[in-house]
């Protein structure tokens, strides 16, 4: 797929953005700031030094710099290594003492989430820096980053249809083969392999790549992710299938869920519930509210139904490119790093509506979907039904949808 991705102008946002608050050089630590501003695939501890004015570097280990000099748009890449004079400070000291030296500002990103390898400057790397620009005032920038990444571009909506539609592909591989006794690693490995031949580049390690769970595995009282393991899938029990694809450097995430056999009263009644809230929260995605209004709309719909020990109270997370992930989710109380209550939805946005709606002893079901804000309401952009699929099992283990 061809599409084309202004990297200069993006430059030029931030370094706005950094020049309004003061701040004369960012020394980001991010994997969504790296990813963001460079567009390349940066798997190691590094640094994007992008001052006010000027041009960006991309400081990255020596044994990938070569690559990244390659692939990235950043065309200074420095590589350190663990050789004097060129370890990771020696580097960022050489790329920050013309713009820091006698004092400045420089921009660090700190914070919390729930997101393990978000990247945040570590304890010992702050005293570092300080200690090697003691008159310079360090600056907390996270903001920055995660502001300018809210909206998408074009291209990247582009890219996200194209990540989606891999992974759509994957699950339509799955609904095929899905079968009594197959484990969740080989369910795991038939969507692996179908998304890499369609163009996957990358499925999600800190998730445990494809998320599949048979029978007790999908119910959780409180959710919960769920890594493939041997666990073979058993006659009457739910399937959860949560796939991840990446696609020009873009997260695929859609889940789907099945029964394997004749749903029991108890497991249509869940199945009524997850699907009808589901389509609820689709429904309130709109222009215009806020993500507060949103998760108290469907609170509200789902205490009315009696569903309030089913459904957890969150609806959504943050969606993008490799690193920005997580932030926002759709909930209406404040949490730094995690939720943030009053955004306004507006066109352009993208949001990962999803449900987690669980019983005990009867079922488990997930949505995940990608879904994009329009001028006029939203686009789902996953081609899935919402609704889980019923896997009939006859005697002679033939199997068909109904």
């Amino acid at each position: 797929m061809m599409v084309y991705i202004n990297f200069p102008e993006r430059i030029r946002k931030i370094q706005e953005e950094l020049a309004a608050k003061g701040v004369d050089v960012l020394v980001g630590t991010r994997l969504k700031t790296i990813t963001h501003w460079s567009g390349g695939f940066v798997p190691w501890r590094s640094a994007l030094i992008i001052p006010a004015k000027g041009q960006p570097t991309l400081i990255t280990p020596l044994l990938d710099s070569g690559r990244l000099a390659d692939e990235s748009w950043i065309a200074d890449v420095a590589g350190y290594g663990a050789l004097p004079g060129i370890d990771f400070f020696d580097v960022i000291k050489m790329k920050v003492a013309d713009i820091a030296s006698d004092g400045g500002t420089i921009g660090i990103e700190d914070g919390t989430t729930n997101y393990l390898p978000e990247g945040f400057i570590t304890h010992h790397e702050y005293q570092t820096l300080k200690a090697m620009f003691p008159k310079a005032e360090l600056v907390n920038c996270t903001e920055i980053t995660d502001r300018l990444c809210l909206i998408k571009e074009p291209a990247e909506i582009k890219l996200m249809r194209q990540a989606t539609a891999i992974v759509d592909r994957a699950h339509e591989a799955v609904r095929q083969n899905l079968r009594i006794g197959m484990s969740e690693k080989e369910i795991a490995g038939l969507a692996e392999k179908v998304m890499r031949d369609a163009g996957s580049e990358f499925a999600w390690t800190f998730t445990g790549g494809q998320e599949i769970a048979a029978g007790e595995r999908t119910w959780w009282p409180l959710g919960g992710c769920t890594p493939a393991t041997d666990r073979l899938v058993q006659l009457g029990e739910p399937v959860l299938v949560d796939l991840h694809g990446m696609y020009g450097m873009f997260l695929g995430d859609v889940s789907h869920n099945y029964i394997m056999g004749r749903p029991t009263k108890e497991q249509r009644e869940v199945m009524t519930a997850y699907t009808e809230t589901a389509y609820k929260v689709i429904d309130e995605m709109k222009p215009g509210k806020s993500l507060k209004e949103v998760t108290q709309t469907v609170h509200e719909f789902v205490a009315n139904n009696n569903w309030s020990a089913w459904v957890l109270p969150g609806y959504g997370h943050g969606i993008g490119h490799l690193g920005n992930e997580w932030y926002p989710c759709v909930a209406d109380t404040p949490s730094p790093g995690n939720n943030e209550p009053d955004f306004i939805l507006e066109p352009g946005y993208m949001q990962m509506v999803a449900v987690i709606c669980n019983r005990p002893g009867a079922a488990g079901f997930r949505l995940e979907r990608p879904l994009l804000i329009t001028e006029t309401g939203n686009e789902v952009l996953s081609k899935l039904p919402i609704e889980p699929g019923i896997i009939e099992c006859d005697t002679g283990m033939v199997f068909r949808d109904r």
